[in-house]
């Protein structure tokens, strides 16, 4: 089996491969990577000529194709809608995690990250070639300075960071739609809806950001949740709709599913759980920025937590892909007497639940301050200070542990 690369990745460094049965995204050390810098001179010389803003070298991640795949695989739509997949099971679980912890770690929280490099050699790996919708170029790779994105610091992107249970099943949906000319409406749907929110995880703009590049990118998230909420034919996709498939979100935490917050729309009351009110927010904020209303920074902020919307967004739209995918799990319970079968299924239930876990777990913060939170945060490590403080104390009184 033999492979081919299709596009370059310098603004992230991968640990370990993703793979699906005809497309990777590898890294620089991957053996198929060295198999070709070793069988084409020119590629070897293409993956050297890479470095950060500042001259520093660096290595780029690629995606790479199967060279025997069927022509369904060989369109640019496919391979931009597998990193599209790639995008949807990274960005919005970091974002979770920023808003979880309150920090902001080396995690890839932007698309951009996945910026796709114009120039790529072309299959007689003789020329590099770039073909964009501004231009369609030759040159010698000999010339070439390849540079990450300048707005971007290159990182780390490490495999155990991506949405595992989203990423099996996105990557089963993107088979079935591209190995088929006739692909079902619902697949269409989804990746339509994949590639807005890649669009939404972009970085808003560079140094010039302003407030209504936030607002655009609000717009594009709420396209976004459209898409996957259109019902196909004549039908259309509305703010009931898009309320309607956050209902059925697959919850780990049943309370969240209560429909218990008021939202106000078209001179009615109703009340939606916490994912329709945080939809319904940010529908009110698009229709603001879009419609040319007046708007101010407090379009942007969540009520009560005052964090930007379209973190909290990036965390809807994944709950929202475990509503339209029925991302849930389904394994029963082993009948078994077997301590060890029983513990290796609960791991496994554990580790498939925790993206949901830590996106249900974000999104009850959109209605808690972060002042709130780190206090919550303080009190709980007083408590766990006290309580180990008592179980040492109990240990030296009685020369043994406590039971």
């Amino acid at each position: 089996m033999t492979w081919e690369p299709v596009w370059a990745l310098p603004n992230i460094d991968l640990d370990k491969p993703v793979e699906s049965p005809t497309f990777a995204l590898v890294p620089a050390s991957d053996p198929r990577v060295q198999f070709l810098e070793k069988e084409h001179r020119n590629f070897r010389i293409f993956m050297s000529r890479f470095q950060d803003p500042h001259g520093h070298p660096i290595r780029p991640t690629l995606i790479i194709r199967r060279t025997d795949v069927a022509e369904n695989f060989r369109g640019a739509d496919v391979a931009a809608s597998f990193r599209d997949v790639l995008v949807a099971c990274t960005v919005p679980l970091a974002r979770s995690l920023d808003i979880i912890y309150d920090n902001s770690r080396d995690r890839v929280r932007y698309g951009s990250f996945f910026w796709v490099y114009p120039w790529m050699l072309d299959r007689s790996y003789e020329r590099i070639i770039a073909h964009t919708p501004a231009i369609l170029a030759l040159h010698d790779v000999n010339h070439l300075r390849g540079q990450s994105s300048p707005e971007l610091a290159p990182t780390t992107l490490r495999r155990r960071d991506l949405d595992e249970p989203l990423l099996q099943e996105l990557l089963r949906r993107w088979t079935a739609r591209y190995e088929t000319i006739s692909p079902k409406w619902a697949d269409v749907a989804l990746f339509r809806s994949l590639n807005m929110a890649n669009q939404a995880c972009l970085l808003p703009a560079g140094a010039d950001a302003v407030m209504h590049d936030y607002g655009r990118i609000i717009a594009l998230w709420t396209a976004a949740c459209e898409i996957l909420a259109h019902p196909g034919g004549d039908g259309q996709a509305n703010l009931r709709k898009v309320f309607e498939l956050l209902r059925r979100i697959p919850w780990v935490d049943q309370k969240c599913g209560h429909r218990r917050y008021l939202i106000r729309h078209k001179k009615r009351t109703d009340r939606e759980n916490l994912a329709g009110w945080l939809y319904w927010r940010i529908y009110c904020c698009r229709n603001d920025f879009l419609h040319g209303n007046p708007v101010a920074i407090e379009n942007l902020l969540t009520p009560n937590s005052r964090r930007a919307l379209d973190h909290h967004a990036a965390t809807l739209y994944r709950l929202a892909l475990s509503s339209f995918l029925r991302l849930a799990w389904s394994e029963p319970l082993p009948a078994s007497d077997d301590a060890d079968i029983v513990a290796e299924y609960v791991a496994r239930k554990m580790q498939f639940q925790e993206p949901q876990v830590g996106c249900e777990e974000a999104l009850r913060l959109c209605r808690v301050s972060v002042a709130q939170q780190r206090r919550a945060r303080r009190k709980a490590i007083e408590r766990r200070r006290r309580m180990a403080f008592s179980m040492n104390l109990g240990q030296n009184r009685t020369g043994h542990a406590r039971p």
